[in-house]
């Protein structure tokens, strides 16, 4: 343990510790149950990041940030989040046969035709449902999968996350300098790698403006620039969770028909898969774990527009 970490930061090393043991040892009845009671303790003292989610779901739900459908869609986004953390916990010590028989898995056949070209594949997928299953599922089928993880403090918090996710088979680059990770990105795609990036926010502010639920906002520009920078194929994913498993969901390849400019095709196909986003949030709005702001801060109470406001019949 470093003399330079704060206490916050020692407090969440041992929390992620603890909590990763409790979902590899307790009985899973104990462990789930541990779990849930923690989320909703963070649903009723966490007042932040309940208003952060609450605003997104209003959005997708179309009702006012205060109502009681929101509220308790918030409540159940909270408890969704803390079965991600156990279930990505729990798998680990899962016997494989009966992990792979949890997991309800469609689209395999559109990873395997973009390795077939043997330029690798881009699966760009939403903070949805459990993104760690989806990715040790791929891996345990003898595919080579990479993702980009960012950085954590301390340093031996971010290491013991890295262990993590490496037990769970998959390969792990840290999103450190922007160029270097391109390239190492780029490297691996090379090689026929497939590439999950959870790409619905936007960490560096330098995104590409897109509209989600009747309101603008930025995603990142990463997944659209490498799948066009490479010819790889862009693969949307989307991941739920089932009463007792998950599912998995891969889409066929967004495609473009290429401008001559990279900066509009990258905006484009950014957009397209947007709505891919877009549509996948809706099927399950209370398993989108998104805890920090997507959208610039807004009114509170304000109603929803779009799609997603009309199919809940809410007025403009």
């Amino acid at each position: 343990m470093s003399r330079d970490e704060r206490a916050s930061e020692r407090i969440s090393y041992a929390a992620f510790a603890a909590a990763e043991r409790a979902a590899m040892v307790l009985p899973e009845f104990v462990g789930r149950r541990l779990f849930d009671l923690a989320a909703l303790a963070a649903f009723r003292l966490a007042a932040g990041p309940r208003a952060v989610v609450a605003d997104h779901l209003r959005r997708v739900l179309g009702r006012p940030a205060g109502s009681p459908v929101v509220r308790a869609a918030t409540k159940e986004a909270f408890r969704s989040y803390g079965r991600y953390w156990y279930d990505t916990f729990r798998i680990r010590v899962m016997p494989d046969p009966e992990f792979r028989s949890r997991v309800r898995f469609e689209g395999m056949g559109n990873i395997e035709r973009a390795l077939e070209t043997g330029r690798g594949a881009v699966l760009a997928l939403p903070h949805l449902g459990n993104w760690d299953v989806a990715g040790s599922y791929v891996a345990g089928t003898g595919k080579s999968v990479t993702a980009v993880a960012e950085l954590l403090r301390p340093e031996r918090l971010f290491q013991l996350f890295l262990e993590h996710r490496r037990a769970l088979g998959m390969g792990i680059v840290p999103l450190e300098d922007d160029r270097g990770v391109a390239e190492e990105l780029v490297r691996l795609i090379g090689e026929n790698e497939l590439i999950a990036l959870v790409a619905d926010r936007d960490l560096r502010g330098r995104g590409v403006e897109v509209e989600m639920f009747g309101e603008t906002r930025k995603m990142p520009a990463g997944p659209a620039m490498l799948s066009l920078f490479t010819g790889s194929p862009l693969l949307p994913a989307a991941c739920y969770d089932l009463e007792d498993g998950w599912l998995v969901d891969i889409g066929e390849p967004i495609e473009i028909e290429r401008s001559g400019s990279m900066r509009a095709d990258v905006t484009a196909l950014t957009r397209l898969l947007a709505k891919r986003f877009e549509r996948a949030i809706s099927a399950a709005p209370t398993q989108w774990h998104m805890f920090q702001p997507a959208w610039e801060p807004s009114r509170a109470g304000a109603r929803a527009t779009g799609p997603a406001a009309a199919a809940a019949g809410a007025s403009p």
